[in-house]
């Protein structure tokens, strides 16, 4: 089995933009008032700015995976500080590598008021393409590893490609020797 990929990654747009803004603060403040500690102060605040702005912005739109023959990886960005840095320095990124005999149980969690897409365990769907990646509701494989941590692989980005969705359910599935399970949020 090759490699398929989930999710987006942080790429090196949010730092470009945060630098190119940062140098044009800096710049403009030196022209205007030829203090050039001030230019850089300002500079440096408008860059960690606009990347804490990319930060926030990008909260629920970004959780890459991957899986392969030899197990999944998954790149951490369940909270603030990682996505702040993920911003910054776009190539040093958090990785967690599980293989499939360390995973315990696997569930589909499908969002409140929300179902899961055709052919994903019987479930069924019905919501606009559009407003999918808006949803306020996740939708990921919740995977409880035998060491006690848990891991939430997120399927929304992905949610139209129910058909690699599902050969990816049953493969964790049957690679790890466990049933799959789907539950519904209700709060």
């Amino acid at each position: 089995m090759d490699k398929i990929e989930f999710g987006r990654k942080i790429n090196y747009v949010p730092a470009l933009i945060s630098c190119v803004i940062g140098i044009v603060v800096g710049i403009g403040i030196q022209i205007f008032t030829k203090i050039t500690l001030l230019a850089v102060i300002l500079a440096i605040t408008a860059l960690v700015v606009v990347a804490l702005l990319f930060t926030r912005s990008m909260y629920d739109f970004f959780g890459h995976w991957e899986i392969d023959s030899e197990g999944i990886q998954n790149t951490d960005y369940q909270n603030f500080n990682v996505r702040f840095q993920a911003v910054l320095f776009p190539f040093s990124e958090s990785r967690v590598r599980f293989k499939f005999d360390e995973i315990k149980s696997m569930t589909v969690i499908v969002g409140k008021d929300m179902n899961a897409p055709s052919n994903i365990l019987g479930g069924s769907f019905y919501a606009p393409k559009k407003i999918m990646f808006h949803l306020p509701t996740p939708y990921y494989l919740e995977v409880n590893l035998k060491d006690g941590r848990q891991v939430n692989l997120d399927l929304s980005a992905d949610w139209d490609d129910t058909e690699v969705i599902g050969y990816i359910v049953d493969f964790i599935g049957s690679e790890a020797g466990i049933d799959v399970g789907m539950i519904k949020q209700s709060n």
